[in-house]
């Protein structure tokens, strides 16, 4: 499973010990798969599922084309880890930021921002 967006930040900056939290914090968790029964586990967990009512946050399932809005290398930059059966790949937090500094929304320049001074970048 590949993980991006904020939930990929805030992993890196979990392996990092940093517990300062995003500003304008999402309460989702970008994952891409393609394992069909990781998907399903997924679909448990869409926004409005009792996953989320139970947890506070919910996944948002996204298809693999957009990786291609990643660095065409950002695959030489991943962090990875092993969860039991499941491996967990990231990338590089600056990859990670890249699709949002294009969508240019305050929320993604903030995310920015707060990566710089976490020392994530």
């Amino acid at each position: 499973m590949v993980l991006i967006g904020s939930a990929g930040l805030l992993w890196h900056a979990a392996q990092k010990g940093i517990q300062t939290g995003l500003p304008e914090n999402s309460m989702d968790a970008d994952p891409v798969t393609d394992s069909d029964e990781l998907a399903w586990l997924c679909y448990d967990a869409l926004i409005g599922s009792e996953f989320e009512q139970e947890h506070g946050w919910h996944i948002n399932l996204m298809p693999s084309s957009v990786l291609n809005e990643m660095p065409h290398d950002w695959k030489t930059r991943t962090s990875k880890s092993q969860y039991h059966n499941l491996t967990v790949v990231v990338p590089h937090p600056a990859d990670l930021l890249a699709p949002k500094l294009r969508r240019n929304e305050p929320r993604d320049r903030l995310h920015a921002a707060w990566a710089q001074g976490e020392g994530l970048l």
